[in-house]
This record gives C-alpha cells, structure tokens and sequence, in this order.
C-alpha cells in the first residue's frame, strides 16, 4: 500500500472521482500499487492532494489535519497552504511499499482510521507497541531542539525486549538521539531491572555513565494499574501503553499524541510517579565515595566479577594495595574504608563459587613496556596520581597466574583492546550486596541495592558467556600469563 492507497481508503474516495480531475484508472492503479511514484512539485501531485482536502472537508471528522499534525510534527500547519503542501509532501514521500515505512505508516496512522472526536482507535498488541516506540523515538528525532524525555515503566521491559531485533533497533534509536543532545529520565519499579535483555541492560548502564539517563525507582509493586507506559518529550509528543486484562500481553494498546492538552496530561501523571520514587545508585563514586559502601558486608557464598582494563583489584591483600601503589597509612585507611571490596582476593569466596574477572591485555602490554603507569580509579579516590610500578604489575601477574592453576572457581580472561571495548563499560560485582560500574572520564557509578546488584551481576553472567569458549579458558589464559612471564624474565 502506498500513501496514496492509505488516504483513498481513509476517505472511502473512489477512482472515478480522479477521472473527473482527468485522472484514468490505469493511472490511479499505479499510484495505489506503487509501480508508478507521484513525484514532488508536479501537477498531479497538487490536483490529487486537493482532492482529498475537499472530500475531506465534507466528512462529520475531518483528518487530514490530524495526518499532518502526526506525520510532520515539527511543521505548521495551521494555513490551508501549508496543509496542502504537507499532504502533497506526504503523497510524494519515497520508498512508501517499503516494510519498515509500512509499519511505521500502520502504527503513527493507525488511529486515523476509526477517528472521531470522541473515541480515537489504538493500536493492539505487543508487536504494535514495539513499532510504536520506535516511532515515537523517530517522532522526537524530528523536533528541532534536544528535549528532556520522561517515561515511566510500570513493568519489566523483558515483555517488549524480548524480540533481540526489536531490542537492537531501539538502543541504536536511543543512542543516536542522546548523541543529538537529547536526555532522558525513567522511572522504574525497582524489582523490573531484573528482566532486562542483557544487551540492553548493557547499553543502558554505558548511557547512565554517560549522563544521558537518569533513573529513579518506587517499590509500590502491588499497586499495578492498567497504565504500563508513559512518555512525554517536548511540550506536545506523549505516548501511553495500557493494558487492561493485566495478564493478557495481546490486551495491550498502545497511543501516540502530538498534542498539548495530552501531553501535559501524561506529564503530570508522570510527575506523580517521579515524586515517590528514588535513585538507587550513587553516582561519582571514585570521586567522592561519601561512605557509600561504608560497613558493606559480602556474602562468600555469591559470585564475584570484575571487568576491568588492568588487574588492580580483588587480587590483593590491604598491605598488598598498600605497597603496590605506594599509598600512605592515611589513604591506605581510606581506601580499605570507603573500597573494602577491591582488597578482596578471590579465596575470600567459597570453594564452588565462580570468581571471574576480564582484563585488558593490549593495555596490560602497554604498561609492561613502561616503568610504571597510573592507576585511574585510585587517582580520582584520593585526588593525586597514584602509580603502580612495573614490578609490582608483574607481582599482580604472577598471582594470576598462580590462582589460575590453584584455585578452581577462578577463572580470569584476557581481551584485546576491540574485544574489551564491546563491553562498554569496566564493572565489579561483589556477590548481591556491592557493584560498581565505570568508563573514562565520567562519575563512577555505584549501587548496594540487592535487587540492582543482582541485575549487574546477571549482566556480567550473560557478557562472561557471550565471550567465546576458547577466548577464556584456562588454556588460554595461562599461555598469555607464561608469555608475560617469560618477556619479564628476559628483560
């Protein structure tokens, strides 16, 4: 179907009404079909689409205004001119049979189809709230300055994740609107993070580092009401989700608006769910740990993980750090108060529990090519350059490699540089109670919420197993280990 097609339907116009603007039915045929394209600027083009205005006009609910106010929200419309020239732009858009712009036509334009003042139609089902999404992103993409974007998410997002393609095309939708300047906050029940797909949890943990989202959690996990999706951006775009039979996932609907009165609507009904609910991670950790893990107590019997570019902690003992970064008694203090988990060794866990940690190998061979190099995290902790010498990275090294061949729940993983930069972001988990989560030159993050915990931990699970068997086994680790070694021995 092609738009032509679309609003000749819409407005129940026959093709012998195009014959009496001198239009035949072959012609007509060919625009309904698409094997011939109304092309911009032309005659045809303007005769057809004040066709339609005029047929328009006489129904008891006009909705071509309505078209073009969803279509090209970033437009005026106000004036006749102008609604002509956007139907006549609408007609004479490209690649119309295209599945993609066919979906998108299904979902911004399915309400036309029923519309009254009265009762506006909404579209049904998961797959169309999947496409709506998508076209709200599109929809915001179009305005003319970044915005702040609102929503609120009453459930698990797995629901809607749970199709990888659709998963993929919304962070790249996302990503490419926050790189525009947009941000957004949501606003999460906090026992919904859980649920997430891995690839997206992880690309949303990278754009809360970023500062592109900030997200707040309520508890009220009894009170479900049929609202399930709320969205504002701008002053006029909004988006709802509902669902009445809560079980019935077929149930669900799904409307856009690009309307003032509306969005305002769905703003407050956001605000409310803003003004019970709370952050449940600490942002600008390294920075300022302000006691944040203060009395933290790890549990042995969780596993632990730990992705980061070098092998700096959870390896050694206190006096260990101590030495290896020259740090006095008074920062080493700190360090083990506002930090206690980075001094723990993986024989601090229980013997069948997994303890796996991913480094950096390019960076690691980097820094063995060096006297000594910095050690980031530590820097910004205690406000000076802290350094870790070249010998005591081999001592780091050399235990490594040590608790490869030792210790059976620890498992350690080696990357090159473009391997490790496809997980975004460097992350330690430690059991259910602490995670921290970092990348360069931006606020650590950190949370000791169980329910958040676990759901990095699940993240680190899923990006541990979607690295391949033979990149980190045990055979592969420890040949890069004995090649360290050796190249240390020698030089």
């Amino acid at each position: 179907m092609t738009n032509f097609a679309f609003l000749m339907d819409l407005l129940e116009i026959s093709a012998k009404e195009f014959s009496k603007t001198g239009f035949d039915h072959t012609l007509v045929s060919r625009w309904r079909a698409g094997k011939r394209r109304l092309m911009p600027g032309r005659r045809q083009a303007a005769i057809t689409a004040k066709l339609f205005m005029e047929t328009d006009a006489k129904r008891e609910f006009p909705v071509l205004e309505k078209l073009v106010q969803i279509w090209y929200p970033t437009q005026p419309y106000g004036m006749e001119a102008e609604k002509q020239e956007l139907l006549e732009m609408f007609l004479t858009e490209k690649g119309q049979t295209e599945p993609d712009y066919r979906k998108k036509r299904e979902v911004r334009l399915e309400c036309l189809r029923n519309y009254s003042e009265a009762a506006p139609a909404a579209p049904q089902g998961i797959e169309a709230v999947r496409l709506g999404l998508l076209d709200f992103l599109d929809l915001i993409g179009g305005l003319p300055e970044p915005t702040q974007i609102s929503f609120v998410f009453t459930e698990g997002l797995a629901i809607y994740l749970d199709d990888s393609d659709f998963g993929r095309m919304i962070t790249k939708k996302l990503m490419e609107l926050f790189e525009a300047g947009h941000r957004m906050l949501s606003v999460m029940r906090s026992d919904s993070a859980m649920r997430d797909a891995w690839y997206f949890q992880k690309i949303k943990l990278y754009a809360h580092l970023k500062g592109y989202i900030t997200t707040q959690y309520y508890d009220e996990y009894e009170q479900q009401g049929s609202e399930k999706i709320l969205g504002t951006a701008g002053d006029k775009l909004a988006i709802k989700v509902t669902r009445q039979r809560l079980t019935e996932a077929n149930d669900t609907r799904m409307n856009i608006y690009n309307d003032s009165k509306k969005a305002a609507e769905i703003g407050a009904a956001i605000k409310k769910y803003i003004s019970r609910s709370r952050p449940l991670a600490y942002y600008g950790f390294f920075d300022k740990p302000d006691g944040w893990l203060n009395n933290i107590s790890i549990q042995k019997d969780k596993p632990g993980y730990l992705f980061a570019r070098m092998p700096h902690f959870s390896l050694a003992t206190p006096e260990e750090l101590a030495k290896y970064f020259a740090l006095t008694n008074d920062e080493a203090a700190l360090v083990m108060r506002e930090f206690r988990p980075i001094a723990l060794e993986p024989c601090f866990f229980n013997e069948d529990v997994p303890v796996r940690h991913v480094f950096c190998e390019t960076d690691i061979e980097d820094a063995l090519m060096k006297k000594r190099h910095q050690s980031h995290e530590l820097s910004a902790m205690l406000g000076r350059k802290v350094w870790m010498s070249t010998k005591h990275l081999a001592q780091q090294l050399a235990k490594i490699q040590k608790l490869s061949k030792t210790c059976k729940n620890y498992e350690v993983c080696f990357l090159d540089h473009a391997q490790f930069n496809e997980l975004l972001v460097q992350i330690g988990v430690w059991g259910n109670e602490a995670a921290i989560s970092w990348i360069e030159n931006r606020p650590a993050l950190s949370c000791k919420n169980y329910l958040l915990v676990s759901s990095m931990q699940s993240l680190c699970v899923k990006a541990w197993n979607e690295i391949p068997a033979e990149i980190r086994s045990r055979r592969a680790a420890n040949r890069k280990l004995d090649r360290w070694e050796k190249h240390l021995r020698i030089s």
